[in-house]
């Protein structure tokens, strides 16, 4: 059980269908919460946002429009005094592996060892001295998208030439991971809904790449983590944590978008929920996932980190650690615990009368 003051408030919501916001929406008609659906790309935004005490926007890294100005309108809306999920600390690293390099080491978390370059010069004398395997990644882009494995100096120079001539495109065509779309279509069902989708989804991905700026004057390499059957994925969402791991694909060292997840708790590393809690609390985060692999000594190391995840369409985590690493059995539902930590920081940020309200968050 858990104990909620609550106020009259009310929360603006931008509706994005599949989203986190399905269930935001959800959580506040059953909660009888003051809220209104708000348009985040609206000429006319602050001034539907005039009477809200919190903003919920769960904008992903293929919405081209919510890369370009989200930060900016969250920083704006906290400028206006309004309570914002995700706020400037747990987005500004959003889909920027880079950034996210920077972040980890300068609180010195242990991050699998990252190099990038934006010379081609120096980022070729690194090349020429290093050894291989290599893990070759864009700084954007998600599921695996963007990450090669180079095995050699001479594709190591190739990539690089690219980097520094062309560039890459940012967003993949439809067919560049087709064997894991088919693998994950279990029914036949699901494989013809994909194929109704495909004119859309082609349309969708064409507007993508269109929009997407090339991803040129930079390299950046992460060294290969040998022995990696699966990765460590772990969310931390204030004081609580869940996590699962995710199998590799067939023949692939990536697991990112692999489909194969197991959600029990005794296949997570401890040692990754404490790192998690230690990081999140350092970068000051209302919510981050991280992916983690074990070196050759066996000790996790973060890969990358995101604000948001997935959604599922029913309770998969059957659990989740606090930060004492105290575990708490219920399935949980992650979407509710945002917004349970926007309504406790506004309920927070000011005196106010209150009332009290107990419930089970998990339904």
């Amino acid at each position: 059980m858990v104990v909620v003051q609550r106020k009259n408030i009310k929360l603006a919501i931008h509706d994005a269908p599949g989203g986190f916001s399905d269930r935001w929406i959800r959580y506040c008609w059953q909660k009888g919460l003051a809220h209104k659906i708000v348009d985040c790309f609206a000429v006319d935004l602050f001034g539907q946002l005039r009477d809200v005490d919190g903003l919920l926007w769960h904008w992903t890294h293929d919405n081209s429009a919510g890369q370009l100005v989200a930060r900016q309108i969250i920083t704006s809306a906290e400028m206006a005094g309004i309570k914002v999920f995700p706020n400037r600390q747990t987005c500004w690293h959003y889909d920027d592996k880079i950034a996210q390099k920077y972040a980890l080491e300068a609180i010195g978390a242990a991050i699998v060892p990252s190099h990038v370059f934006f010379d081609e010069e120096q980022a070729c004398q690194w090349i020429n001295t290093t050894d291989y395997p290599k893990v070759f990644k864009l700084r954007c882009g998600a599921g695996s998208r963007n990450v090669k494995l180079v095995t050699s100096q001479k594709q190591a120079i190739a990539l690089c030439k690219t980097a520094f001539d062309c560039g890459f495109d940012a967003k993949n065509g439809y067919f560049d991971d087709f064997q894991t779309k088919l693998r994950k279509s279990k029914r036949p069902a699901e494989l013809l809904s994909k194929i109704r989708r495909f004119p859309a989804t082609l349309a969708a991905i064409r507007k993508q790449r269109a929009h997407s700026p090339k991803q040129i004057g930079y390299i950046y390499f992460q060294d290969f983590m040998p022995g990696n059957a699966f990765d460590t994925r772990v969310t931390v969402i204030g004081h609580r944590a869940f996590g699962c791991v995710r199998q590799n694909r067939p023949n692939d060292f990536r697991a990112s978008g692999s489909g194969m997840i197991n959600y029990s708790r005794d296949n997570v590393d401890v040692r990754c929920i404490e790192m998690a809690f230690t990081v999140s609390s350092r970068l000051k985060a209302q919510c981050l996932a991280y992916d983690f692999l074990f070196d050759e000594n066996h000790r996790p190391r973060i890969s990358e980190f995101s604000y948001c995840f997935p959604p599922k369409n029913k309770y998969m985590y059957p659990g989740y650690w606090d930060d004492s690493l105290t575990w708490h059995s219920a399935y949980v539902c992650p979407e509710y615990f945002i917004i349970e930590d926007l309504i406790k920081d506004i309920l927070s940020s000011k005196p106010h009368p209150v009332r009290e309200e107990i419930y089970d968050p998990a339904f």
